[in-house]
């Protein structure tokens, strides 16, 4: 049968609407051009608002970096706003984290100053310069110091885009640094400093929409465990083992959530020591025995093995091996995003799809429908954070 065109069109527009709409959220402004509600002032400096912009300045004699923080922390957006330097070296910072120094956080800052270097990528407490403009993005962005100037920030899983009047600078794939944390102002200590910001406004991306932090960065609220796990800074799930602790049979000092799950898609950062080994265990029936009663996706110091099995870091244990090796060294963090729907199991290791399994097809055909989610304690060292999860219908 032959479909007239014009309602051709309208049910093609009905059907792609929703991924309209979750691309084109309306920006949400995160300064409201009056006051300074929903930032806070570290010591350093003084901010004030002028004219509907948010006024920075410090003199040469503050050594301190002085900070103006978003309450609220983001992961994955767009951000958007204009600033204008009149003297000194400022940063628009993003997924930073608050430290105790005369820096005051550690994380990403957008390069904001009166040279070409604005629009770079600096990384605070860690890397130090991660990319610098280029020359053709210099002559073609036309930035002028003391001119009022567009910025466009987009950060999705670990890919960054910067764009300094709409001419990108600076972009990152797969980058190894924080995927959540506070946007701060800088005013850089020992230079006499005056910076000012307006139209600062975010657009949240989907990918985030439903999740919910499963820990409070404080304790373990919601969580069980009989074994060493605290809770450091920067809401990071560390296991210290006791020395001469072994075995991966103490299922009560695995930590375990207090409440069952069933389908959802969880998403992690872990880190090891050499020869770490943890794992994640889904739908676990009876905590006496996570491994006869629930599934596990295996973390394991194997990076650079050429040849792997279900045992390796990506399997799952007894039942598949991961597609590639992607796992990183030893000391670097990863991210785990796993999806578990009805019998589906999908798991993406740093950007990697490393399973997708019909468990029902498989030797764990007979495991829960729901159950716990536990992080194994193989009595090695284990650091995990950013741990989320967004239940599926």
């Amino acid at each position: 049968m032959r479909i007239p065109r014009r309602l051709l069109i309208g049910t093609c527009a009905l059907l792609l609407a929703p991924f309209a709409q979750a691309e084109d959220q309306k920006p949400n402004p995160i300064f409201d051009g009056k006051s300074l509600n929903g930032w806070t002032a570290l010591p350093g400096g003084t901010w004030t608002v002028k004219n509907g912009a948010i006024v920075g300045k410090s003199p040469k004699t503050e050594k301190r970096h002085g900070m103006l923080l978003s309450e609220k922390q983001y992961s994955n957006f767009v951000a958007t706003a204009k600033f204008r330097v009149l003297s000194g070296d400022s940063g628009f910072y993003f997924r930073s984290e608050r430290v105790k120094s005369n820096v005051s956080v550690n994380g990403f800052q957008v390069e904001i100053d009166t040279t070409q270097e604005t629009g770079g990528l600096y990384e605070t407490g860690g890397r130090a310069w991660v990319h610098q403009p280029g020359k053709e993005a210099v002559e073609k962005r036309a930035y002028k110091s003391g001119e009022w100037t567009t910025l466009e920030l987009r950060a999705v899983g670990r890919d960054i885009e910067v764009k300094i009047n709409g001419v990108v600078s600076s972009k990152l794939t797969n980058d190894k640094g924080r995927i959540k944390g506070h946007f701060g102002l800088q005013l850089h200590g020992g230079q006499d400093m005056h910076v000012e910001y307006k139209d600062i406004s975010i657009r949240e991306i989907e990918e985030d929409s439903g999740f919910v932090e499963m820990f409070n960065g404080k304790d373990l609220t919601g969580w069980q465990t009989n074994g060493n796990w605290v809770i450091e800074k920067d809401n990071t799930i560390t296991l210290k083992p006791r020395a001469g602790e072994s075995g991966w049979q103490r299922y009560a000092d695995y930590l375990t959530t207090e409440r069952k799950y069933g389908n959802f898609k969880l998403d992690l950062e872990f880190k090891f020591n050499a020869t770490g080994n943890s794992g994640v265990f889904m739908r676990v029936g009876d905590l006496k025995d996570h491994v006869a009663s629930g599934f596990e996706v295996q973390i394991l110091d194997t990076h650079g093995k050429k040849k792997f099995g279900h045992h390796d870091c990506g399997g799952v244990i007894r039942t598949s091996a991961p597609k590639k090796m992607a796992v990183k060294p030893a000391g670097d963090w990863n991210r785990y995003t796993i999806t578990l729907k009805d019998s589906q199991l999908k798991v993406i290791l740093n950007n990697e799809l490393i399973q997708d399994l019909d468990l029902s097809k498989t030797n764990m055909k007979d495991r829960p429908t729901e159950g716990y989610i536990s992080f194994q304690d193989e009595a090695k060292r284990i650091w995990y954070r950013n741990v989320r999860i967004k239940e599926l219908k």
